[in-house]
């Protein structure tokens, strides 16, 4: 078994994508994290659900949490606006996560050892050939579980 073999198709955005459309990417497939790939395709970070959602919530909030829960609604439409005409490269923390990667050979206990030791939710498995990377997809903790425990 190696990381071909428990790998997943995972969905990717450009750094230059919209963050409105990586948002809706991340919410109807309930992605664990958003997965950033640069220019040239290869992966460049990897995004928390929580630090997107943060990106919604006006700077007044951030500093005064109390309001939040006295505004209610009103600002929920400018929340989703924010997201309109920005990339989501303008919306990656400064301090960056690279995604944990691995090649298609790496055996199961490297990529488990791999995901412990960066607590990410989901290992890259690319290809290189030459200057170019393809990327695979990505083994989940679920997966590795599932080959852990006899499920596949």
């Amino acid at each position: 078994m190696r990381a071909r073999d428990l790998l997943t198709p995972y969905p990717a955005v450009s750094v230059d994508d919209e963050a409105m459309d990586a948002l809706r990417l991340v919410s109807t497939e309930r992605l664990p994290a958003l997965l950033v790939v640069d220019s040239d395709g290869r992966p460049y970070a990897i995004v928390a659900v929580a630090h997107l959602v943060g990106r919604l919530v006006p700077d007044f909030v951030r500093q005064d949490p109390v309001l939040a829960a006295v505004i209610g609604d009103r600002f929920d439409v400018d929340a989703r606006e924010s997201a309109i005409g920005t990339t989501i490269g303008a919306w990656l923390p400064h301090n960056r996560v690279r995604p944990p990667v691995v090649g298609p050979d790496a055996a199961p206990m490297q990529i488990a050892a791999l995901l412990d030791r960066t607590q990410s939710p989901l290992v890259v498995v690319i290809e290189q050939q030459g200057d170019t990377t393809r990327l695979l997809g990505a083994v989940t903790p679920d997966s590795l579980l599932d080959h852990f425990v006899g499920g596949s």
